[in-house]
């Protein structure tokens, strides 16, 4: 380990080029051009899906996501939710998301009034307030798009960031 500040900057020389490599700009602006478009999707579905709303059940938890074991990987809970099987979309309010990890600890959690949840993508866009947490960093506002498959979410308006 280095251990004065001219080891570090010259540990820095050499460390910096392998690690920038390691970050690719292009893929990322790519992905999240990609990420973007489905937040939209998203969005317009749950304003879609909260107009096709007859009666909601309630009270209900649902597997989005199992392990190869059969255990849950993801589920959605809500007070009160409809699912619709034409588009595999959950709609639903007083939503909570979660992301279990193999041994059952909730690992990632999505809070929201409002919320729509894909099955097929394990991705939902939270109308009004919301808060995500990912381990130890959450972030809070309104208007947020969740992906828990690619570990990333996004917060329209009004954000709060907590690490």
């Amino acid at each position: 380990m280095p251990s004065t500040k001219a080891e570090w900057l010259l540990a820095a020389v050499f460390v910096l080029p392998f690690a920038a490599r390691a970050f690719d700009s292009e893929d990322w602006l790519a992905k999240r051009v990609v990420l973007e478009r489905e937040a939209e999707r998203l969005r317009a579905a749950y304003a879609e899906s909260a107009a096709r709303v007859e009666s909601p059940a309630e009270n209900i938890t649902l597997p989005v996501e199992s392990f190869p074991d059969g255990s849950i990987k993801a589920s959605v809970s809500a007070r009160a939710a409809q699912m619709f099987l034409d588009t595999g979309l959950v709609w639903g309010t007083n939503v909570v998301v979660r992301q279990f990890t193999t041994n059952g600890v909730v690992e990632a959690e999505v809070s929201a009034d409002c919320c729509v949840v894909d099955r097929a993508t394990k991705s939902g866009w939270a109308e009004g307030r919301a808060q995500a947490r990912y381990q130890t960093t959450e972030i809070e506002g309104e208007g947020v798009y969740f992906s828990f498959a690619e570990e990333f979410a996004s917060v329209s308006t009004n954000v709060v960031l907590r690490t």
